[in-house]
């Protein structure tokens, strides 16, 4: 069986627009964050402008203190490393913060395993 050039082209695009539909503009990959320390790596950031990567500590549902961030730029950002100034107590909330202060996305991950 052969598929034209035109066919193949179609379902490419199909595919690429559906993976980013399901994922959205902007997202967070935090990947493990197990035994978290002093430097939270995130495996994958994707901002649709430069942005600022937070990291809160998250406990019992609600935001805590502002732990470290850092700066990611526009498209996908791999293996972002962020300096904490502290241990978390209990879990973390990785906030993704456009020029405009707003929240672009936001992750909560689990510190224990």
């Amino acid at each position: 069986m052969t598929f034209s050039l035109k066919t193949l082209s179609a379902a490419a695009v199909i595919a690429v627009a559906g993976s980013a539909a399901f994922a959205g503009p902007n997202y967070i990959i935090p990947g493990s964050q197990s035994g978290l320390q002093s430097v939270a790596t995130v495996d994958l950031v994707r901002a649709d402008e430069n942005a600022t990567l937070q990291v809160y500590d998250f406990h019992t549902g609600e935001r805590g203190v502002l732990l470290g961030s850092t700066k990611v730029h526009a498209g996908a950002n791999t293996d972002v490393k962020v300096r904490l100034s502290q241990k978390p107590l209990s879990d973390v909330e990785f906030v993704l913060v456009g020029n405009n202060n707003a929240p672009l996305a936001i992750k909560t991950a689990d510190t224990y395993q």
